[in-house]
């Protein structure tokens, strides 16, 4: 019986260890294809604007600006979150404050909103001011809105920002930042594809040097879901004046299919409106799928 019973054992154990090395080898094999699939996307479709371009340069904000103006798919992602930005600034005409953007870099919020004043750590064209968002010189309560267009998982120490952000806006202000969302299956393109690094796993509210440093060549692009979905009840001690009123759920291919501010449309503009379409489809499933997500937070 015993060694019936050490016989199973042994052959329970090669199993596993051949189950281990098949697994081990779809792995590699995964990551083999992955980097050929980069490889390739950089050879064919890197944008000709970009090249050697310096990410953090003052130059990029000028060159993604005429990116985004000669992309209506990716033009129409941009309108898209400034749609949710405008609707929330609508709602704030009482208030006599004026608004910010910031790490408005090649954007063009301002002219969707007049009368907000754009902003980033470097000048350049169509920023109004030179801000830190993570030390702004604006006073205390002299803000009815801060937006914000993919800038919150770049920032060095985002617990500094969002404070800044809580000590500017004035009672009934709102903070809506556009960030990627994490979901599984945006995290998974954004893990595997997206040259910025994502990871969903660490425990604190701060870039480390396996996120790179600069304006964007450092990131982490799941820190947004950390704090505001996963840490969400640290949020809200930590920022008890700071109420998150609504995350929306968007992009399932568009930003992806129109090449971003790095590569050329991967779909003819024939599909443009194939592809917009299929964003709608995809509506019901968007908490699985969206790339992305708005945040509006209402200062109480």
């Amino acid at each position: 019986m015993a060694e019936l019973i050490l016989d199973m054992y042994q052959n329970f154990l090669k199993v596993n260890v051949e189950d281990l090395c098949v697994i081990q080898q779809i792995r590699v094999n995964q990551k083999r294809l992955v980097m050929t699939l980069k490889d390739y996307l950089q050879t064919h479709y890197v944008h000709p604007l970009v090249g050697q371009l310096d990410l953090d340069s003052r130059e990029a904000v000028g060159i993604h600006r005429r990116i985004i103006e000669g992309n209506p798919l990716l033009k129409r992602h941009y309108l898209f979150i400034y749609g949710s930005f405008k609707k929330a600034e609508e709602g704030l005409r009482g208030l006599p404050q004026p608004s910010l953007e910031i790490g408005s870099g090649g954007g063009f919020l301002k002219e969707i909103i007049p009368s907000v004043v754009t902003s980033d750590v470097v000048s350049g064209e169509g920023i109004d001011r030179v801000e830190d968002a993570s030390k702004l010189s604006f006073a205390d309560a002299s803000l009815k809105a801060v937006y914000a267009n993919a800038v919150l998982h770049h920032i060095p120490e985002p617990e500094r920002c969002l404070a800044e952000i809580d000590r500017v806006l004035v009672p009934g202000g709102v903070f809506v930042c556009n960030e990627p969302s994490s979901t599984p299956f945006g995290y998974f393109m954004n893990r595997h594809f997206h040259h910025e690094h994502t990871d969903k796993t660490v425990k604190i509210w701060r870039l480390t040097e396996e996120d790179g440093a600069g304006r964007l060549k450092g990131a982490n692009m799941a820190m947004p879901a950390i704090i505001f979905r996963r840490d969400r009840r640290i949020f809200e001690k930590k920022f008890p004046r700071l109420k998150i009123k609504s995350i929306v759920y968007h992009d399932f291919l568009r930003y992806t299919l129109s090449g971003g501010l790095s590569f050329r449309p991967f779909v003819p503009q024939v599909l443009f409106g194939a592809v917009n379409a299929l964003e709608v489809l995809a509506r019901p499933l968007l908490f699985l799928l969206g790339h992305a997500m708005i945040v509006t937070i209402e200062k109480v």
